[in-house]
């Protein structure tokens, strides 16, 4: 299975949420971030030296930028659901490319046609 990060994912784990650190941890290597995603954690109000640490986090991912499917496939999502505009590209990434997205914030992709997973419910486990 491949998966795209929800940028709460990645800063739960900077926030050393345990679930976030251990789903990382875990699976590293089939996980992916998009490029709004990067945005959004860097925005996230850092000092110049750990905005840079997180910077080279964020950099050991594969990055998935944002094209004209993928705009598409968002313009598409607005049909069934009113979604902000970030999380719609996000989700439109994960669809685009089969990744399963990994969120907290499932509700803010319920009408979607996404399969998701919610680290934090014991019951998707």
């Amino acid at each position: 299975m491949m998966y795209l990060l929800d940028s709460n994912i990645i800063i739960y784990h900077l926030n050393n949420i345990p679930q976030a650190t251990e789903f990382i941890s875990k699976n590293f290597n089939e996980s992916s971030i998009s490029i709004i995603t990067y945005y959004e954690v860097l925005a996230y109000g850092y000092n110049s030296d750990d905005r840079i640490k997180v910077e080279n986090f964020l950099n050991i991912f594969h990055i998935y930028e944002i094209d004209i499917s993928i705009v598409k496939k968002a313009l598409n999502n607005l049909i069934s659901k009113k979604i902000k505009i970030a999380d719609n590209l996000i989700s439109a990434t994960a669809q685009i490319n089969n990744l399963i997205l990994v969120t907290r914030n499932v509700a803010d992709y319920s009408k979607l046609e996404i399969e998701m997973l919610d680290i934090f419910d014991s019951t998707q486990k």
